[in-house]
């Protein structure tokens, strides 16, 4: 979502936890350039005061918040979407990304997401992925689609983006055998 947002012009701070940073760092540099290059870099301590004050500002300062974490991660941060869609100084769009929704408390990642949508093949000996982690790029799209919509209509909120939902609404309506 970040990086098509910033391909749309946006200026994207790509913001990581010094202890937990993307995992995708350990995977594919030129999958990680091509995702994150066009975007600014910040890592917070944020079990530091000055680091939870640091990610608040940036969050306030923002048009639009692009988060992949359950609402309860955020929250004990001090980090409530919808306070912060809803106050006059908070982001105006919040895009929350998850794998079964902000009230679940499952996690989940692309390949998961993905069968969990029905978004498989199914063959002889069983069913397989359609292809690499589906409901990563799926959900990005379906969430910059989202956010650039509401930008573009003067609008705000909370985009609830759900990627076994996503998945489920790719997926064929009758198995591929």
């Amino acid at each position: 979502c970040g990086a098509i947002l910033a391909e749309a012009g946006a200026e994207i701070t790509k913001v990581e936890s010094i202890d937990r940073p993307d995992g995708a760092r350990v995977g594919d540099p030129v999958l990680f350039a091509g995702l994150n290059d066009r975007k600014a870099h910040r890592t917070i301590d944020l079990r530091s005061a000055s680091g939870r004050a640091e990610l608040t500002a940036l969050v306030r300062d923002a048009d639009v918040v692009v988060e992949a974490s359950r609402p309860r991660a955020l929250a004990a941060l001090g980090l409530v979407a919808e306070q912060l869609v809803a106050g006059h100084d908070g982001p105006g769009v919040w895009v929350s990304i998850t794998g079964h929704g902000r009230s679940s408390p499952r996690i989940a990642y692309g390949d998961d997401a993905a069968v969990a949508g029905g978004l498989v093949d199914h063959g002889d000996d069983g069913p397989r992925f359609r292809g690499d982690a589906l409901a990563d790029p799926l959900s990005g799209l379906t969430a910059a689609a989202a956010a650039l919509e509401l930008l573009a209509d003067g609008e705000g909120g909370l985009v609830e983006v759900t990627m076994a939902a996503v998945a489920a609404a790719h997926a064929p309506r009758h198995p591929i055998t």
